[in-house]
């Protein structure tokens, strides 16, 4: 469960402007929001902002639902679950320094960019990866980690699309997702 609150007290990266377009009863092309999207935390003790800007509940999207009701439907607001199982979720992670999201995995495949600073990928056998800013990583269903290891903040952008289970030996590979947590020292 997520929770909205003021951004912490600490230095941490700027806001993000989001603007969501559409269409108006005519067909002709218009603004539904534009907004800097709100941070929330994935716990009471996260000092990391999560911003979600978009989701959709199925592939192919419906993506004209203003045009007959005269209202948008905001999907962030109406379902703010960690992933859609069955359409897309677009959200920014901001990691504070010395920040660890544990090990999880979500039955998602995931596209993402680091945007600012370095942060570094753990896989659950262990395997390591430092992505830098402008790195592109895809996230295939695979359980990891993410660890800012840096005295900066990290900001990652990530597109999630909901994706059937993994399959080994027979056998479902589970979702298990959790939010940033600090680490315990």
């Amino acid at each position: 469960m997520s929770v909205t609150r003021p951004a912490p007290k600490i230095p941490y990266l700027p806001d993000v402007r989001r603007v969501v377009t559409g269409h108006d009863s005519e067909g002709k092309a218009a603004v539904l929001s534009d907004e800097v999207a709100k941070p929330t935390f994935w716990s009471p003790e996260s000092t990391s902002p999560v911003h979600d800007y978009y989701r959709t509940e199925e592939t192919p999207a419906i993506i004209d639902s203003e045009v007959a009701t005269g209202e948008w439907d905001d999907g962030i607001t109406s379902n703010p679950a960690l992933v859609s199982p069955n359409g897309s979720t677009f959200r920014t992670i901001d990691l504070a320094p010395g920040q660890v999201v544990p090990m999880h995995r979500t039955q998602t495949i995931d596209y993402g960019i680091v945007v600012k600073g370095s942060v570094v990928l753990e896989l659950d056998n262990g395997d390591r990866r430092i992505l830098k800013e402008g790195d592109v990583f895809i996230q295939r269903g695979s359980a990891h980690s993410w660890r800012n290891e840096t005295d900066d903040w990290v900001r990652t952008h990530f597109v999630m699309i909901g994706a059937n289970p993994i399959h080994v030996n027979g056998e479902s590979l589970p979702a298990h997702a959790v939010g940033p947590q600090n680490p315990s020292k």
